[in-house]
């Protein structure tokens, strides 16, 4: 009979512990998968106030193209960002050449002070306080502001449909979530040189 007890006991035993090692798959599963950013967009701004002109982000997980149209005294520059997970890349397209660079992102306070952050939706609603919802473009968005006056819509948790910042405010007209959106699309050019920028220590 003790026999009997005994062997029922390592078979319940075991079984509990497959019970928890798959469990634990389980979890390890749900955390990698909301770990990894899936998201895909091609979203549309206006950029009024300090700043005039328009943007477009193309966005496939962290890979982003960002094309900046900008009014300056009365003639249009444009330049595209690159954004590869911790850098960004510059490149200007005016009537001067302009020495393509790259810069390493930080993501401090600052960061929220930068046309960057419209693609790291993650960051806004993981560091700001959520302070009420509106609708932007049709889409009913979640809003979340810091300390500084940096005030932030955020569709999804996953994009940011308006953005208010030093004074420039950037709106979403046309927003087409999960785009066909294609890596080598908005991956930066392979074969443009980009110089790194450097910031010496505070």
């Amino acid at each position: 009979m003790k026999h009997i007890l005994l062997g029922l006991f390592v078979i319940l035993a075991v079984l509990v512990i497959q019970g928890c090692e798959e469990e634990q798959k389980k979890v390890a599963k749900i955390i990698d998968n909301n770990s990894t950013d899936s998201s895909s967009a091609i979203i549309s701004y206006d950029v009024t106030g300090a700043g005039n002109g328009k943007i477009t982000m193309s966005k496939k997980g962290s890979n982003v193209k960002l094309e900046l149209e900008k009014n300056v005294n009365g003639q249009t520059n444009l330049e595209t960002r690159f954004i590869d997970k911790d850098w960004i890349y510059f490149y200007f397209t005016t009537e001067t050449v302009v020495q393509p660079v790259k810069s390493r992102i930080v993501k401090d306070h600052n960061y929220f002070n930068n046309f960057a952050v419209l693609s790291d939706a993650g960051e806004i609603v993981s560091k700001l306080m959520k302070t009420g919802n509106e609708i932007v473009s049709g889409f009913t968005c979640d809003i979340y502001e810091n300390n500084s006056g940096s005030k932030f819509s955020v569709y999804n948790n996953k994009y940011v449909l308006k953005a208010s910042f030093e004074g420039i405010t950037v709106s979403a007209n046309n927003i087409n979530i999960n785009a066909p959106v294609q890596i080598r699309d908005i991956e930066k050019p392979s074969n443009i040189e980009f110089l790194e920028l450097t910031v010496a220590p505070q």
